[in-house]
């Protein structure tokens, strides 16, 4: 009877630990989240934003650099590979989230998007990159902090 109860002891414990862990590692929070339907179509909404705006950073960051100093220099050729980088991590969070719907699977590719977007706020800062670009970037850096947001990842900060 004895060793009974320190099963079953141990097995509550368990249980209870590692509910604990998946709370504290992103999972599904019903607390925070009452209607997971709420939270999912948040998640894509917000997804869906982010990738339009990278898409248009990116379009604006190359025509501008084209008609800048910078054009023709290895500067250059940094910022766009940032920006290649940026949106290729976007889109393939937005393709893995648009077939799995699972935060999880998609928050790699989150972090690769802001790890890029990183590369991006120290370049524009260094060169002192201005208009459009700086408030396409603007717009962009808070659709990334709202990325992070929702995928439960720290929030971003752009001081380099």
């Amino acid at each position: 009877m004895k060793k009974l109860f320190l099963v079953s002891v141990a097995m509550t414990t368990l249980f209870c630990g590692a509910l604990r862990g998946e709370r504290e590692h992103g999972e599904y929070d019903r607390d925070r989240h009452p209607d997971r339907r709420e939270w999912i179509g948040q998640i894509s909404n917000v997804v869906r934003d982010c990738d339009q705006r990278a898409t248009e950073f990116r379009g604006a960051l190359a025509r501008a650099l084209d008609h800048s100093r910078l054009d023709g220099t290895r500067q250059e050729e940094h910022l766009n590979e940032a920006a290649r980088r940026l949106d290729h991590a976007i889109s393939r969070l937005r393709e893995s989230w648009n077939r799995e719907r699972d935060p999880e699977r998609s928050r790699m590719h989150v972090r690769e998007a802001i790890e890029a977007s990183r590369s991006i706020n120290w370049a524009l800062e260094t060169h002192q990159v201005h208009g459009r670009v700086q408030r396409e970037w603007e717009v962009l850096r808070g659709e990334l902090n709202r990325l992070a947001e929702v995928f439960r990842e720290p929030r971003i900060h752009w001081e380099h």
